[in-house]
């Protein structure tokens, strides 16, 4: 019995074969950003049979953010309509500004709203659903070409970014945060503040999730509620330190690893 989308005059062994004849086929690390399973578990097979590795299957934008920080990824590929609050369109901004990856639409929409939000992230495939092999693969090949053509000998958006910005999780959806804005993190039950210059971002997370985001960078934990960047540090009076004008607490346990990373004369 055929595959769900799979041309039934054309196997995708023969696919395979075809494309392994002219030298296009490239080992690549593809995320499948998909919330309908068939179709998730569809292309997953097909590419994997065609020698691609998975990295995962994200229904989402916090599951596919994880996946990007497990391995390398050399393609994405993203449905538009996620059920979700962040849905591809807006993946593919995050792709853009954040990650610099080449990202394929795999999508049922044809419509002119869609095609014009879509035109604006500059993606490097668009494949319409009910979608076959043949379409998928040679979308893929000429997607990973085209990125590394463009992009040979250059290095990637990711390394240059490095950890500049982070996305926090907050009522409102995704919020995007400069981490050398931030004066200070601050727990809050299960929740915590990130204090900037001119506002204080509630985050859906915890402190300790926090920390985790901003590690090897300026912070250092001062206190069990409080972890500071070590950039807007003005004062340290007492078990206590000063920024922007506020005091913030330090703890016994905590004062020693303060004091080293000051430049005491």
């Amino acid at each position: 019995m055929e595959r769900l989308f799979t041309n039934p005059n054309l196997t995708t062994a023969l696919i395979c074969s075809l494309i392994l004849k002219l030298r296009l086929m490239s080992k690549a690390n593809i995320i499948i950003v998909e919330d309908e399973f068939i179709i998730a578990d569809d292309l997953s097979t097909t590419l994997e049979e065609c020698g691609y590795t998975i990295v995962g299957v994200a229904e989402n934008v916090e599951e596919f953010l994880e996946l990007t920080k497990e391995r390398q990824v050399d393609l994405v590929l993203l449905d538009i309509n996620l059920n979700q609050p962040v849905d591809g369109v807006q993946i593919a901004h995050i792709i853009n500004t954040e990650l610099g990856l080449p990202f394929i639409f795999v999508t049922a929409f044809t419509d002119a709203p869609t095609i014009d939000r879509v035109k604006h992230t500059n993606p490097y495939g668009y494949v319409t659903k009910p979608y076959n092999d043949v379409d998928l693969m040679i979308a893929v090949e000429l997607a990973l070409n085209k990125f590394n053509s463009l992009n040979k000998g250059k290095p990637s958006q990711k390394q240059v970014k490095s950890s500049e910005t982070i996305f926090v999780k907050t009522r409102k959806g995704l919020e995007k945060i400069n981490i050398d804005d931030i004066r200070w993190i601050e727990a809050y039950d299960y929740y915590s503040y990130i204090r900037l210059e001119d506002q204080k971002v509630l985050a859906t997370v915890t402190l300790k999730e926090l920390e985790q985001k901003v590690s090897n960078t300026s912070f250092v934990k001062v206190h069990r509620k409080y972890s500071i960047n070590f950039n807007h540090l003005e004062k340290v009076i007492g078990n206590q330190v000063e920024i922007a004008g506020e005091l913030i607490p330090v703890s016994r346990s905590h004062k020693e690893e303060l004091l080293n990373q000051l430049n005491l004369i």
